[in-house]
């Protein structure tokens, strides 16, 4: 392993080379090896901070987990704050920066259009909006407590190497600031411009709607799965309002090929279940959960240990946010994964220079006019224009307004606050009420053994002339459609209205016996309006969480091992449905490609690094996608990102039109594409020199400085991996960033593992930078989780002025 003094020399003889291809030739004086401020490192041992708000201690656990113990909650999250801007402040500035539109101060022109689109949507507005709700709310205190930490730290603590060698310090920490990270993260997950897709794919390929069905024809809701437990069944009076008229086919091409970077991106679900003790080996309830997200380095989730006045919490969070998103209480224990709902709407309207038409009359948009400062060079201006449904995005002439659930004040801070103060299911299930964004799939279970599970968020209702409509378009906003009642953009919007589907409408399960999520559909019939298929993932996760929980209920009891191997399993349901139609085309395929297919035949559909066959499977699915769809939509400008879902095309019927080749002559079937993608497949694997699954799917975990070669000591290794998009085990190689299981638990009353995709402190000379955990993730390894601390503590806060 690399000592502390081998790290700084590779650091130092890099650094000019840093310098000068990434931040310019300002930063030399910085860059001496052993001797500058950009190589002092941060003093991990012990030293005492005064602060206004009480003592308070944070001891470093195994892992660089911080265990922080105060005896009042001020205190708590004053020493959280600290504790966080001392571990990741790079992180959180970078998320806020990104979030209010500022990349560009420091990172220069390439972050010019990020920075646009994020002035333009103004979230940093909605998170004043959100603070402006907060205030006077339990949250308040704590949030203005943590406040003060980060800001302690910055104007007492070293600043890590990012900063020192881009030649800048972080700007004041506000509570605004927090809420703004959140909406970093709710963005991600909710945010999304399907409705542009949709309408252009439906405009440029004559029958395409075919392809996008309201529902995926597979009978695996979560609703479906759940087993036992009181169901509040949902009803079946569904929202009327086809996508039919002539606008939902207009053709937004321009501007959503703009704006797709920002949406959530593919890869981004999760799974979950929970075992009722009456299933379980131990007598108690167990729950997992692994969210599958990007993958940075450091990681997304921040691990942490709170002991404080009535909070004993375990979990993580997103660095930038206080309170643990996911976790366990000595009472209770939840986990998350996205719901995927539709809580975005888009509104085209008649313009007239500054003008817009709405509900009747010519109404004036809110016009502001900011820059953008750019470092080495010239600043940009950008327009920013509000209607009466949000901000208004425009792109070559292509104009839409947008209404997302997040631009107002919203109240999941609330939500999980409660969480971590809940003392039974009782009072966890309360703190619901609060949880607005994003929808999340949420089960818990209780030390009294209850479990539960519930589609929390809030659900807009659309309504067009009175008459309840879906979502799944672009809406005419100047003839007032599919408006959300109540709802006010950058406004504290009335949440439990007649705008909002009501609390209790929507469906929940009490005490399942077992029952997991993988972001597929919520229900069959809903009597409100959750999403069409295009929201939802394809159902082989969700599937393979069943079947597995099934085979174990069937031997007896669920044990812990079977809750890790079913995180750890590698069995591919999409490969059991695809690779049949591979295996029944050999006869038109070459000799090669035969030989190839024949070794599926005896595959037993694991994606494993070393497998061949997992290799074969991987590579011919992309060609068999693509053979299947891409005359259809490259010639009318659309790429593989417009496809439809996998499960839809393995569902397609041997003879449909969709495997014709429309440059061809001959009308092609089913049997010649995949002979023609396994042909394709072979050729490509020869060429590149591919051997197994683990030279195609490599792990590449980055620092967003990591980019060139200069800065590829800040990345973490490259490594084969297992796993793949429809495993439980999930990896997503193919994304940029790569996506997959971004933290894994499973715990009980009495026990807890997990692991991370890497360290738990964000400076790259620390031991727990890159750490064990990553060798631990990579190979499906645990380790134990909520070590008691021992020992002196590591940072002392006692009573002054802070």
């Amino acid at each position: 392993m690399a000592t502390w003094g081998t790290r700084l020399f590779a650091v130092g003889c890099v650094a000019v080379l840093v310098v000068a291809s990434v931040f310019g030739s300002g930063l030399l004086a910085l860059t001496a090896p052993f001797s500058g401020t950009a190589w002092e490192t941060v003093d991990r041992g012990e030293r005492t901070v005064e602060t206004p708000y009480g003592p308070a201690t944070v001891t470093y656990v195994r892992h660089g987990v911080p265990h922080v113990e105060a005896d009042s909650t001020e205190a708590l999250y004053f020493a959280i704050g600290y504790t966080q801007a001392r571990d990741r402040l790079f992180q959180m500035d970078l998320f806020r920066r990104q979030m209010a539109g500022n990349l560009s101060t420091v990172a220069g022109e390439a972050t010019v259009e990020s920075d646009r689109f994020h002035r333009q949507m103004d979230f940093e507005s909605a998170a004043e909006t959100q603070w402006e709700r907060l205030q006077g709310t339990e949250v308040e205190e704590p949030l203005q407590a943590y406040t003060a930490g980060v800001n302690t730290y910055m104007d007492r603590g070293t600043l890590p190497l990012e900063f020192r060698l881009n030649d800048y310090r972080p700007t004041e920490w506000t509570p605004a600031d927090t809420l703004l990270v959140g909406k970093r993260a709710t963005w991600g997950l909710s945010g999304e411009f399907s409705d542009l897709r949709r309408a252009t794919v439906r405009n440029r390929v004559p029958n395409a709607s075919e392809l996008y069905p309201d529902q995926l024809d597979h009978n695996s809701s979560i609703f479906e799965l759940a087993r036992e437990g009181r169901t509040d069944s949902p009803a079946t009076n569904r929202p009327t309002g086809a996508t039919t008229d002539r606008e939902s086919a207009a053709d937004y091409g321009a501007l959503y090929d703009s704006l797709a970077r920002y949406e959530r991106g593919q890869g981004i679900g999760s799974n979950n279940w929970v075992v009722s003790g009456n299933r379980s080996a131990t007598g108690e309830p167990m729950l997992a959960n692994d969210p599958h997200l990007q993958l940075f380095a450091p990681p997304v989730w921040y691990e942490m240990q709170l002991s404080g006045p009535e909070t004993e919490i375990r979990g993580v969070a997103f660095p930038g946010v206080p309170m643990p998103l996911i976790g366990q209480t000595d009472e209770v224990a939840w986990g998350i994964t996205n719901v995927g709902a539709d809580v975005t709407d888009l509104y085209r309207y008649e313009w007239r220079g500054q003008q817009y038409y709405h509900d009747g009359e010519w109404q004036n948009a809110t016009v502001e006019t900011e820059t953008i400062d750019v470092r080495d060079g010239p600043d940009e201006t950008v327009e920013i224009r509000k209607t009466v449904h949000g901000p208004v995005l425009e792109r070559e002439d292509q104009t839409v307004a947008v209404s997302w659930l997040g631009l107002t004040g919203t109240r999941e801070p609330l939500a999980f606050y409660g969480f971590g103060q809940a003392d039974g299911m009782d009072e966890f299930r309360d703190s619901l009420r609060n949880f607005d964004i994003p929808a999340s799939s949420i089960v818990a279970m209780s030390d009294d053994g209850q479990t539960f599970y519930r589609p929390s968020g809030t659900y807009p209702i659309r309504r067009t002339n009175g008459t309840v409509v879906r979502g799944d378009r672009v809406f005419n906003g100047s003839a007032d459609e599919g408006t959300w009642r109540g709802f006010e953009p950058y406004d504290t919007s009335n949440l439990t209205g007649t705008g909002f589907v009501d609390y209790e409408r929507v469906p929940r399960i009490e005490n399942p016996e077992a029952m997991g999520t993988a972001n597929q559909r919520v229900a069959d019939d809903l009597d409100f309006y959750l999403g069409t298929s295009s929201h939802f993932a394809d159902s082989y996760r969700g599937q393979r969480v069943d079947e597995m929980l099934e085979s174990s209920l069937e031997d007896g009891e669920i044990t812990r091992e079977e809750m890790r191997a079913m995180q750890r399993d590698t069995r591919s349901l999409a490969a059991e449905q695809f690779v049949p139609i591979a295996l029944n085309a050999t006869d038109e395929m070459s000799d090669e490609a035969r030989r190839a297919t024949q070794q599926l035949d005896s595959w037993d559909y694991e994606m494993r690094k070393g497998s061949r066959a997992a290799l074969v499977y991987d590579r011919w699915l992309t060609h068999y996608r693509n053979e299947t769809f891409s005359d259809e939509f490259y010639p009318n400008g659309l790429d593989e990102s417009y496809y439809p879902h996998d499960w839809t095309l393995g569902r397609l019927p041997a003879d449909s039109r969709w495997f014709d080749d429309r440059s061809t002559i001959p009308v092609e079937t089913r049997v010649d594409i995949a002979a023609r993608a396994m042909n394709a497949t072979v050729e490509e694997i020869d060429r590149e020199g591919w051997d197994d699954y683990g030279d195609v799917n490599q792990l590449r975990i980055n620092h967003p400085f990591g980019g060139t070669d200069a800065a590829a000591f800040l990345n973490y290794p490259r490594q084969p991996m297992d796993g793949g998009p429809y495993t439980l085990f999930n990896f997503r190689a193919s994304s940029n960033p790569q996506a997959g299981s971004s933290w894994r638990m499973i715990v009980g009353p009495d026990f807890g593992i997990g692991v991370r995709p890497g360290g738990n402190i964000g400076h790259y000379w620390s031991d727990h930078y890159v750490g064990d955990d990553l060798r631990r993730w990579r190979l499906g390894e645990y380790r134990q989780l909520w070590t008691n601390p021992g020992g002196e503590p590591d940072i002392r806060f006692v009573e002054g002025s802070g």
